[in-house]
């Protein structure tokens, strides 16, 4: 018998109390990258309650760290990987409202499932052509340990472009936090 995790069980994972104890990369990170099945229900619940301040500078800070880890020739996973990074920054920028928050849930659910889960990177090792096929989050893994090893690979991440980015409203005011000075400040 499956038995379907509970918020209790996410708090556990990420060695907080409460929603509103989230605030730390390490545990967005987690939220992302574990890999047990978390239900959406269960994100819309922590969400629900999280501060949209802290949520909003946690997925900033990490779609800024995943990006400096792309390969140099995979430019349209960049740039694909950078909208998915904006549309979820503004949606946790404007969590102000119950249908936001929901929002916020599902379409963190959705790359959840596709960055850990769904999608599949061909790894090539170039020492020998063997191929590996591996979701995205274990693909940047590699990547990143490529320098700690002799192996370097190849990365094809062309099957992994059809992401469905839905279009969103959000205020421009919320993708730019910092203290925009007047023209009239400028004057001397």
């Amino acid at each position: 018998m499956v038995t379907k995790m509970e918020l209790e069980e996410l708090l556990a994972i990420l060695e907080i109390d409460a929603p509103q104890e989230l605030s730390y990369f390490e545990q967005y990170a987690e939220l992302v990258e574990n890999e047990t099945e978390i239900p959406l229900d269960v994100f819309s619940q922590l969400f629900e309650e999280a501060d949209k301040d802290v949520l909003a500078e946690l997925t900033e800070g990490y779609f800024e760290d995943i990006l400096r880890y792309i390969p140099e020739d995979a430019m349209d996973f960049y740039t694909l990987l950078s909208s998915i990074g904006q549309a979820l920054l503004g949606l946790a920028s404007t969590m102000d409202t119950e249908g936001n928050r929901q929002l916020f849930s599902e379409e963190f659910y959705k790359f959840r499932n596709w960055y850990s889960f769904d999608s599949e990177v061909e790894c090539t090792k170039l020492s020998d052509d063997s191929e590996t096929i591996v979701p995205i989050a274990q693909a940047l893994a590699l990547y990143r340990a490529e320098h700690l090893s002799d192996d370097e690979y190849r990365y094809d991440f062309s099957g992994v472009l059809d992401y469905p980015i839905d279009e969103y409203i959000v205020p421009i005011s919320a993708l730019n936090d910092d203290d925009e000075e007047s023209f009239d400040d400028e004057e001397e």
